[in-house]
């Protein structure tokens, strides 16, 4: 098992000095950054709200057809804006079944259709804008776990849509940041809202564990010895009442819907490689899936061409137990997805079972081809060979 001073693979790529200070990158960027009409926040979940809050002034009875396998937040985010929300299974694959929509689109005679693409691979979206097209109805993309991926013909995800949603720092080293992209239909009132800083305390907590992440993959002793010392001064932080608007977590608060993407952020976004991230990311799946045993379950079996993949989802049996014993092998692994809203009765047999069984391993452009080997031999020893996942008590 490793120790404290072995290898790290932490969950999210770090951020280094050397983003702060490298000149802004000349040239053609992708999309979304070089849309038109793209509005800032501070999470993905507030230009959600907002968004649905514009169409629900438009139409109070706005019927929303969703994916019953979603994270929450942009549920609850959809709800708080006073939208009606019906819900349309996704199958084994984490696609949507065209046919299937068009039936409960029969039946709920929804107005708008949102679109989940899950850690990178694009839904048959050409399939449902045409089915939107066909039926008059708008469609709006999630592109939170998407960001820098194309279908296989080179069209970005979020195009497809009226709008689109972003959110930058599950991909990006940073602190927080989103995007609202308007594609064929702008409300203007969105580009007049009112938005404010978030306080400095947010921003600075967020930098420092960035900061230590990156640390940590390279020197996992000194990383851990200031990973301790930063949760410290969080806890001081919390002692305090200091206000902090966190990122990554679940929930909905009305009273941070206003806030936007920091300064630091909108200066780091000027200055990332986004073909060397989305090279690299692609590099660290292929090289994954070629060393981890036959017997381990990937979600997704072959990568798709103009896929950024955003982390490498594999099937377990008891995610939890596989997620504690991988940590201390100094694999951060994350159950992706674990409850619904309310009682879950939305869910069909498909998203009931991943969000029991689905895993994330770390494969972002931070990660070295050494860092990948180690999170194979980890994922191998624990999963591999006998074809059955063992439990925590077998793997320590």
């Amino acid at each position: 098992m490793a120790s404290v001073v072995g290898t790290f693979v932490p969950t999210y790529q770090g951020l280094s000095a050397a983003h702060l200070v490298r000149p802004a990158v000349r040239g053609v960027v992708p999309y979304p950054f070089n849309a038109p009409h793209r509005l800032p926040y501070y999470r993905a979940r507030n230009a959600i709200y907002h968004l649905f809050r514009a169409l629900v002034a438009d139409k109070p009875s706005l019927t929303v057809l969703a994916p019953d396998y979603y994270s929450g937040n942009e549920i609850m985010a959809i709800e708080a804006a006073g939208a009606t929300i019906r819900y349309c299974p996704i199958g084994p694959d984490m696609q949507w079944d065209p046919d299937e929509v068009e039936r409960l689109c029969r039946v709920h005679r929804p107005d708008l259709l949102y679109v989940i693409h899950y850690a990178g691979w694009a839904q048959p979206v050409e399939a449902l804008a045409e089915l939107c097209r066909r039926r008059e109805m708008l469609l709006v993309e999630d592109c939170a776990l998407s960001l820098l991926s194309e279908t296989a013909d080179g069209r970005p995800l979020g195009s497809f849509g009226e709008w689109s949603v972003f959110c930058l720092y599950k991909t990006l080293p940073l602190p927080n940041g989103a995007l609202l992209v308007q594609n064929d239909r702008r409300i203007e009132s969105l580009e007049r809202l009112p938005l404010r800083q978030a306080g400095s305390a947010s921003v600075a907590g967020r930098m420092a564990e960035l900061f230590v992440q990156r640390i940590r993959g390279r020197m996992n002793g000194v990383g851990a010895a200031l990973q301790a010392v930063k949760r410290g001064m969080g806890a001081a932080a919390g002692a305090l009442e200091v206000e902090r608007a966190n990122v990554g977590d679940i929930g909905f608060n009305l009273e941070d819907v206003d806030l936007a993407m920091s300064p630091i952020s909108a200066r780091l976004l000027e200055r990332f490689d986004y073909e060397d991230i989305r090279r690299r990311r692609a590099a660290n799946f292929q090289q994954l899936m070629a060393e981890l045993d036959p017997s381990v379950t990937p979600m997704f079996h072959v990568l798709p061409q103009g896929v950024c993949p955003l982390f490498f989802p594999v099937i377990v049996s008891n995610k939890a137990d596989a997620a504690a014993a991988l940590r201390r092998r100094g694999v951060d692994a994350l159950e992706f997805w674990n409850d619904p809203v309310g009682d879950g009765r939305e869910m069909g047999p498909h998203a009931r079972s991943f969000r029991a069984h689905v895993l994330e391993l770390p494969i972002h452009q931070d990660l070295s081809p050494r860092h990948i080997t180690h999170v194979a031999r980890q994922v191998n020893a624990l999963f591999g060979g006998s074809g059955r996942t063992r439990t925590t008590r077998e793997a320590a």
